[in-house]
């Protein structure tokens, strides 16, 4: 996992820059099967799929209706966040409401891909 400031990281969407971003979480799960040879020791790991999951903390309301409007329809979008690129669908927006009183959404942008084997 991986955490980062919005100064250090930012984010864009099919090209176009999102402002007000404040924080950026990666998270990279992988899964993978194990092959064991009959009466052997040696193991070989192969792996099966991965998920990127992104979340994203900003105070752009621009960018909590293009997500919503995104979610709904479905659509995949490319995202570029803190040196990580893929396309993606948003999965959740949610009200973040801070405590220092600034509006603030979080959008969360998933990508899965399995059956690499």
């Amino acid at each position: 996992m991986a955490i980062s400031l919005g100064r250090e990281a930012g984010l864009t969407w099919d090209g176009v820059a999102v402002p007000g971003v404040r924080d950026v979480t990666v998270d990279y799960q992988s899964t993978s099967i194990e092959i064991r040879p009959f009466a052997s020791r040696a193991s070989i790991s192969f792996q099966t799929g991965y998920a990127v999951s992104l979340v994203v903390e900003t105070i752009d309301d621009a960018a909590a209706t293009t997500a919503t409007a995104a979610a709904i329809a479905g659509t995949e979008i490319a995202v570029v966040a803190g040196g990580h690129t893929f396309t993606a669908v948003v999965s959740r927006v949610s009200d973040a409401q801070p405590l220092d009183e600034v509006r603030a959404w979080q959008i969360e942008m998933l990508k899965t891909q399995g059956g690499l084997r």
